[in-house]
């Protein structure tokens, strides 16, 4: 089962049978917003032990992953820094984006060796896919920390 968003529900009509098309250069931009933030989630949890991945938010321009625990916001900097490093090394590598499970009731998403994250998303295939990640900003909000990133195929 596939859900549309559209701007009118005028001339539709339950059990109708309709033609649509993919914007394919909008799914690929998508998929790899997507598949950034679960590589971020599970960078971010294997450099910053006290921190594990409670959300996501994948639009391009607004994208983010949050992240809850114990952790010095004077640490942000380096955490930055060496986030940034290790993307830069994880994209230059031929690693496998896996889906993993039933895709009824039990799929996920494998990036690799990180543990699959629970997902019914679109992803890339590989993460040759995705360009560059740009790390935006860490920052504390609320009880959450949010790590912003913008990310291009190639």
């Amino acid at each position: 089962m596939v859900d549309h968003f559209v701007d009118s529900l005028a001339g539709l009509s339950v059990g109708g049978t309709y033609g649509f098309a993919v914007d394919f250069a909008w799914r690929r931009l998508n998929s790899v917003y997507h598949s950034s933030g679960h590589l971020i989630a599970g960078l971010v949890e294997s450099l910053q032990h006290g921190l594990t991945a409670v959300s996501g938010h994948q639009w391009p321009g607004e994208a983010r992953v949050e992240f809850e625990g114990q952790v010095e916001a004077s640490s942000f900097a380096g955490l930055a820094t060496e986030l940034s490093r290790r993307l830069g090394e994880l994209l230059s590598k031929p690693i496998e984006v896996k889906v993993t499970g039933d895709p009824y009731s039990s799929r996920a998403i494998q990036i690799g060796d990180f543990p699959p994250i629970p997902c019914g998303g679109t992803h890339v295939r590989a993460l040759s896919d995705i360009s560059v990640i740009r790390v935006l900003s860490i920052k504390r909000k609320g009880n959450r920390v949010r790590v912003a990133y913008d990310a291009l195929p190639p």
